[in-house]
Formats: structure tokens, sequence, C-alpha cells
């Protein structure tokens, strides 16, 4: 299982992209790609599992690439109690297979073979929640989610916080913005520290989920 503290050549390292995946097939996944020094260089979105592959793959070579994949909601948890639940932001646990276990299936087992596969090619994986990372860096708009205010506020607040260079002037939709937090998020395992500038909070499929951690003078 791969760890967020192996040693790997980091060197080699140029290329950041998020991907949050719809938690079905109709829904618009978001794609995001940021070089070294924190400059967007696009983004893209996506509806099915054969356009993200090919338009992960034509982005840079796998050596020279860190994936981060956003955890879809499960949409199969219908009950009101279960939608109630997964709205609150915890740590992942999957140790355990007690009662407790459930607790895990508020994710969505899909975007694991996007993992299998492009671990296979070579790249470095990892799964993130970007609503427990908004949550953590203090990025929640404080507005209806998914509303234009809310993405123009989280779209600023990623500008000016994050220190994304180049975002573009237009509305970006919410799949991108989550998914430049996962290519941010990315970026952060290659220039900073575990447990610094981000630690791991749980496991998913033998894939370490992560985070983005504040900077210590926030």
């Amino acid at each position: 299982m791969q760890k967020p503290s192996d040693l790997m050549n980091y060197k080699e390292k140029f290329c950041f992209i998020g991907l949050s995946i719809g938690s079905a097939g109709s829904m618009e996944s978001g794609i995001a790609v940021l070089d070294r020094n924190l400059n967007l260089v696009k983004t893209d979105k996506a509806y099915n599992l054969s356009e993200i592959k090919l338009s992960i793959q034509n982005i840079s070579p796998a050596q020279n690439t860190i994936l981060c994949i956003d955890l879809p909601k499960n949409i199969m948890l219908l009950t009101g109690k279960w939608r109630i639940e997964s709205k609150q932001t915890q740590v992942l646990k999957e140790i355990n297979e007690g009662k407790k276990s459930l607790w895990k299936k508020r994710f969505s087992d899909r975007g694991s073979e996007l993992c299998a596969h492009f671990q296979e090619a070579g790249m470095e994986i990892y799964r993130y929640n970007s609503t427990y990372t908004k949550s953590l860096l203090r990025l929640t708009p404080p507005y209806k989610s998914k509303s234009p205010a809310a993405c123009k506020f989280l779209q600023n607040i990623i500008e000016e916080k994050l220190h994304i260079i180049d975002m573009p002037a237009n509305l970006l939709p919410l799949p991108s913005l989550n998914a430049i937090i996962g290519a941010f998020i990315g970026w952060k395992t290659y220039s900073s520290k575990e447990n610094v500038g981000y630690k791991q909070i749980g496991i998913q499929k033998n894939i370490p989920v992560i985070t983005a951690m504040p900077d210590s003078k926030e």
C-alpha cells in the first residue's frame, strides 16, 4: 500500500491533477491541473470514466504526475438517517469493521478503477474529501451549495488563500473548483512534509485519503 511518507523522486514531479468525480455517469466531473508554481494550467470537464481516462493520460507522463481523486457521495444512501449523517465531516476510518464500518459507505466506490488504472501506469495516486478540506482550510462559502454566489466566493477565496495563479475571470463550476482543491493537495505532498503541509486522514480501497493542512500562522 502506498503511503504519503514513502520516499519518492519528487524532482520528477511537475504536474498536479485534481479530479472531482461525479457520483454518477450523468453528473459532471471536474479536472484541474496545477504546475510546481501553482499556475492553473487548465480546467476541464468529463461525464464518463472513459472520457476521464483519456483526458488525464494525455496531460503529462505518469511518472511526472500526482493525481488526487475526490471521494464522491454514495447516491445509494436513500434513508433519512444516512442523508443526515452523510453531511457531517469526520475523519475516515476503515480499520474497525464493527457497526461503525457502515459509516464509510457514505462514499461511493466510483473512481476506484481509475486509481488502479493510473497507479498501474506509474502515477502517484491519492483520494481526498473536498468537503473536509474546505472546512479545514476555511474555504466553505456562507451561501447555498452550488449556487452562483457560493461558487464565486469559493473561486475568489481559493485564489486568495491557496495562492493559485492564472485563475480565470469567468465563473468556474463547482466540480472544477473542487478539482483545483484536489490539485492543490497533490502539490502539498510535493512541496511540504507530512503532518506539516498535509496529512493522511484515512484509507479507501488501499489508497491513502489525504488533506492539505492550514499554514501554522493562520
